[in-house]
């Protein structure tokens, strides 16, 4: 038996990783909708849980920096918004834009406890 077997989406770029920085269709914003860069926390049963990258413009209490912005794929100061985070499915990403460091990686870790 013949099998015709064509990827779609983003199993043709991998499965997203841990603390990398992806587009994607999350449920942030006032509408519940928006198309927007994140960091993927983690992975789970129910899905990826992910935190919204921000213009450094916005930053608060808890919200990181990210010091390298090349390796994240960004071109303007930005920041992680470690307060929130949501849970998307593999679908919901769209392109993965980079990566964070391990200076920045810690930097969640600690704010988020």
């Amino acid at each position: 038996m013949k099998v015709n077997y064509k990827p779609t989406g983003t199993s043709r770029m991998g499965a997203p990783k841990q603390w990398e920085v992806w587009l994607a269709d999350t449920p942030f914003g006032e509408t519940g909708k928006k198309r927007c860069a994140v960091v993927v926390a983690k992975r789970t049963p129910a899905g990826y849980t992910i935190h919204e990258v921000i213009p450094m413009s916005l930053k608060g209490g808890k919200d990181v920096a990210v010091s390298d912005l090349i390796r994240a794929g960004q071109d303007r100061p930005v920041a992680v918004r470690t307060g929130t985070s949501a849970v998307v499915q593999n679908s919901a990403f769209v392109q993965k834009m980079g990566s964070l460091t391990e200076a920045d990686i810690s930097k969640i870790i600690t704010s988020k406890q």
